[in-house]
């Protein structure tokens, strides 16, 4: 019986001699096979319109945060000055104390003049209309 449970053993050890021999040979394929089948993984249209999609949003949300800081920028505008330069008169006839501002542009007015490079403010928000619409426009 000690030799048919030896002759048993060393057929088993044959078969996964055979077996085990095809391991490496294998797990290389199975390695290659999972590989290409990822290259050739199926794309929907979905796929390229929600991607078109985000970079569209992204583009959007970009450009009105750029709007939103443009918005704060504020320059003086026509009106702004003459209003500025009326406040500052009356408080001189009245005799008001001035601000440390109103003392620096009551002293510009004395040695520039007025200037009359400001735009006036239908014209200033017509300019920034027509600019903040060229920026929307990229993002179509």
């Amino acid at each position: 019986m000690y030799s048919q449970l030896n002759h048993f053993k060393e057929r088993i050890d044959e078969i996964f001699q055979i077996i085990f021999s095809f391991r490496k040979p294998a797990a290389v394929l199975i390695f290659l096979w999972i590989g290409i089948s990822s290259v050739e993984a199926q794309e929907y249209a979905t796929d390229r319109l929600f991607i078109k999609e985000y970079s569209k949003a992204k583009c959007r949300n970009e450009v009105e945060n750029k709007i939103k800081r443009l918005k704060n920028n504020v320059d003086m505008t026509l009106e702004h000055q003459s209003f500025l330069n009326r406040n500052i008169w009356s408080k001189l006839h009245t005799n008001l104390p001035l601000s440390r501002g109103e003392k620096k542009h009551l002293n510009d007015l004395k040695q520039k003049g007025i200037p009359l490079k400001r735009i006036r403010s239908k014209d200033y928000w017509a300019y920034n209309a027509a600019q903040f619409r060229a920026l929307r426009l990229k993002c179509k």
